[in-house]
């Protein structure tokens, strides 16, 4: 299992904390919280992740940037 710590950014979610299965990518971490990909940035490490790109460990940043209006 993998432990990911997330804070939201520009979001009426709270942070979080989520223990997802190994292999588990991007994407699914979205689809976990019911956020739409198309409306923010991953960061790790202050670094864009790949939506597709493998989950790890450690802290993670979902940075929404859709228009409010």
């Amino acid at each position: 299992m993998t432990i990911i710590n997330i804070e939201i950014i520009n979001s009426d979610i709270s942070n979080k904390q989520l223990d997802v299965p190994d292999e588990t990518t991007y994407e699914k971490v979205l689809d976990i919280l019911g956020i739409n990909q198309e409306t923010v940035l991953i960061f790790k490490k202050k670094q864009v992740v790949p939506i597709d790109g493998i989950a790890v460990p450690g802290n993670l940043t979902i940075m929404c940037i859709a228009s409010q209006g």
